[in-house]
């Protein structure tokens, strides 16, 4: 896209949502435009819902409900609801045996001749395949509740085939519960039986192996008890139990004498000794007695008692009051003998600890260490001969063992297969699943098929998507823009005007010319927007270039128009028929024999001598025309030489704006070499009749070629619904009379002539030009 545009191009929407929606409102354009398909293929889809809904044959269905209950394995409590996963697939095996080859066969046979009208005209081993695909079962979901449903020509024979399935169903369900529970009731049995008379042996062999070994019933009656082995184990025991006596009692007379040795404080040890030897032992040999520690213990809650009855006869007597001199005396006493008692105590433990404490401790644990020796030696002789006895008993203990173990499982399978027959016996008079009818078929008169809503529906999708599915197949194969976004978004140049098909009094002359014969209409207008858009450019537009893609888009018509509108802003303007092979500016103004721009080209005169008696008045003020001439065998070369150049800059030295009229650039390159010498080009477009592919191409030429290229003009725009589609309506809004109440007395001149754009300069007339009269130089040369 070139940078002399004359408006920044709408940029291509990068936001998906405002893409989708843009995509969106282009189609339902495309639909209000081709609505008549839409119609169409409503009609077609309505007048085929209505055949197949008068035409198909008419089901009714009937439904029942059927409430499945499951009981425990191992107890006879419903299971109403459970885990949310075992009841979906229990509901689901449900479905599976409804629908079951041999459930649909038993209900065939329950059927009577006159409820067979579905199979009718079918072979007899096609009837269980009619019968399951009208045949439909489906659980409630979070219910155990399940529908069996059928689908039949008649009403009356929906209701009995679905009986006849309830009741094939039921019969199922009790034949393979009855069939299940009898075989396995019976292999208990037998296991039970075999059981028993290998419990019996054991329990014979068991009871002599006990008599050969010679044990004993325990108290409670439970167990056999071995005397020797018992014997043995408690002088094993006990033996255990001195040795570890004996093991303390070393470490601490050790301990006790390297104490001594190195005269250590022996206080820390007489709590160690203590539990040894006996703590009343040990006070005995310190001189004190158990007693007085009781003593001790007593006195001192004594005196807690004391002082808290103390705290509390102080709120209600007086210190003077005999009983609280008699609590304070009694408390004192107390107090004075505790303290002697803890002074005498550590004056006979100092004492003992300088003088005899360390060969004391030492004889008390060297006493009962030789007592616990001689325990010790004693148990162990015992020990062994008990030993002794027990280790001849141990291969009948062993065996009387395996015995015990072998009886003790036989009686535990005994009881487990008890407890299995009994269940199978208890599930065999109330079935482990349970079904019940809930709710009965009846017969339904309304058919369910075929469904007015239902068809309608469908009659209204298929109707609308295949519309929908053509129109949209018809706007892709339409190679036309469809708007004005469109257009821009795909040609990269903005759009400077859209104009009206124009419709004048005459086709050449003056008439033909829509601003010279009713400047204020609404057509009109579109022109002096196609001048002000030029005249915001960045840069100043003096030359300009107007083309087309194609022959016959109007371009010379907008060219001309756009010319008398300069001319009535008070531009002096030229406008130039540089279309040397189809000269359509000449003819419209009606100057098709004069001599003009050929004549010119291949003249040998100067250029400035040559436009003075070839450029011809229009007969509109400030308006001047050079025609094409005579139509010349090498029009592309003569506007390739010089003097073409040298027209171009005399012209721009003399007038306000100059317009060029150049053949279509599709058709040939005359546009494109004008076009480089211009200050920028304008291309027209007829969207009823130009191509996609041809602007396009058109548009990426003179890009290509770095030509200058200002913009698009929309002609002939059809303001009814039809172009309406496309985009390209009309939308300035002027209606008749808008901005035409002028006072009385102003003349259409003034009313239809723009304001001054540039003031003239009236520079003085140079020799070497030799401009004709009536033509003033712009600026300097």
């Amino acid at each position: 896209m070139t940078r002399d545009t004359l408006a920044t191009a709408p940029s291509a929407e990068s936001q998906p949502t405002r893409l989708f929606i843009h995509m969106a409102m282009q189609f339902l354009l495309a639909v209000r435009h081709r609505k008549h398909v839409i119609i169409a293929t409503l009609g077609l889809a309505g007048l085929g819902g209505a055949a197949y809904y008068i035409t198909a044959p008419r089901y009714y269905r009937a439904t029942a409900g059927m409430l499945m209950i499951q009981t425990g394995i191992d107890n006879l409590e419903m299971s109403m609801t459970g885990p949310a996963a075992d009841q979906r697939s229990l509901m689901k095996t449900f479905e599976n045996v409804a629908q079951s080859p041999r459930v649909v066969e038993g209900a065939l046979k329950k059927l009577r001749p006159e409820d067979r009208v579905d199979v009718q005209g079918i072979s007899p081993k096609g009837w269980a395949g009619t019968l399951k695909r009208n045949l439909s079962a489906n659980s409630i979901p979070s219910t155990n509740i399940l529908e069996i449903s059928y689908l039949s020509k008649d009403p009356e024979v929906a209701v009995n085939v679905v009986n006849a399935v309830i009741d094939s169903y039921l019969e199922f369900l009790d034949d393979t519960h009855k069939g299940t529970t009898s075989e396995v009731r019976d292999l208990f049995t037998h296991q039970l039986a075999e059981v028993g008379q290998e419990l019996n042996q054991k329990e014979q062999e068991l009871i002599r192996a006990r008599i050969r070994c010679g044990l004993l019933r325990s108290g409670d009656g439970n167990e056999f008890l071995d005397p020797v082995t018992k014997r043995a184990i408690f002088f094993t025991d006990e033996l255990s139990s001195v040795q570890r006596r004996r093991i303390e009692l070393q470490a601490t007379l050790a301990t006790v004498q390297i104490a001594v040795r190195n005269k250590q404080d022996l206080r820390q040890h007489v709590i160690t000794v203590a539990d040894a030897v006996g703590k009343e032992i040990m006070l005995r040999s310190f001189g004190l007695s158990g007693r007085d520690g009781q003593n001790q213990t007593a006195l001192e809650e004594q005196l807690l008692a004391d002082r808290a009855e103390l705290k509390a006869m102080q709120t209600f007597v007086g210190p003077a009051h005999p009983l609280m001199i008699d609590k304070q005396e009694k408390i004192r006493l107390a107090e004075e003998y505790l303290d002697q008692y803890a002074q005498r105590s550590a004056e006979k433990m100092a004492h003992l600890q300088d003088t005899q404490l360390g060969p004391l401790l030492v004889q008390m644990l060297q006493q009962k260490l030789h007592e616990t020796f001689q325990q010790e030696t004693s148990l162990r002789g015992q020990s062994e001969i008990a030993q002794a006895q027990a280790t001849g008993r141990v291969g009948d203990l062993a065996r009387l063992e395996v015995l015990e173990r072998h009886a003790k499982r036989l009686h535990d399978l005994s009881d487990v297969l008890i407890n299995k027959i009994a269940s199978v016996e208890m599930k065999e008079d109330g079935q482990e699943v349970r079904a019940s009818v809930t709710a009965p078929p009846m017969p339904n008169g309304r058919p369910v098929s075929p469904r007015l809503s239902v068809v309608v529906l469908i009659s209204l999708f298929l109707g609308l998507g295949s519309g929908f599915a053509i129109v949209y197949v018809l706007d892709v194969l339409d190679d036309r823009f469809r708007n004005i976004e469109d257009m821009q978004q795909q040609l990269g140049v903005p759009v400077l005007s859209l104009i009206r098909r124009l419709v004048t009094p005459q086709t050449t002359g003056l008439e033909a010319l829509q601003l010279h014969v009713a400047p204020r209409s609404t057509e009109s207008e579109a022109f002096r927007t196609l001048r002000t858009a030029l005249a915001l450019a960045d840069k100043d537009l003096h030359r300009i270039v107007v083309t087309s893609a194609e022959p016959g888009d109007g371009k010379t018509t907008v060219l001309s128009n756009l010319g008398v509108c300069y001319a009535q802003s008070n531009k002096r303007t030229l406008v130039i028929d540089a279309d040397l092979r189809r000269p359509g500016l000449t003819d419209l103004m009606q100057m098709r024999r004069a001599e003009g721009l050929s004549t010119l080209l291949r003249s040998d005169e100067k250029v400035v001598d040559q436009c003075l008696g070839l450029i011809r008045p229009s007969g509109i003020e400030k308006l001047d025309v050079l025609p094409s001439g005579p139509r010349p065998t090498n029009p592309a070369e003569l506007l390739a030489g010089p003097r073409f150049t040298e027209l171009i800059d005399w012209a721009t030295t003399v007038y306000d704006q100059i317009l060029i009229d150049t053949p279509p650039t599709l058709a040939t390159s005359d546009s494109a070499v004008v076009g480089r010498l211009a200050d920028g080009t304008i291309l027209v477009v007829q969207p009823q009749k130009n191509r996609r592919r041809a602007v396009i191409r058109a548009v990426e030429g003179m890009l290509a070629l770095k030509i200058p290229l200002l913009g698009l003009v929309v002609n002939r725009v059809e303001p009814d619904e039809r172009s309406g589609y496309y985009g390209y309506g009309y939308g300035y809004g002027y209606e008749a009379g808008y901005g035409n109440d002028e006072e009385p007395g102003e003349s259409d001149a003034e009313s239809s002539s723009a304001p001054n754009w540039e003031e003239l300069s009236n520079l003085p007339t140079s020799d070497s030009n030799r401009v004709p009269e009536g033509i003033v130089p712009r600026r300097a040369a």
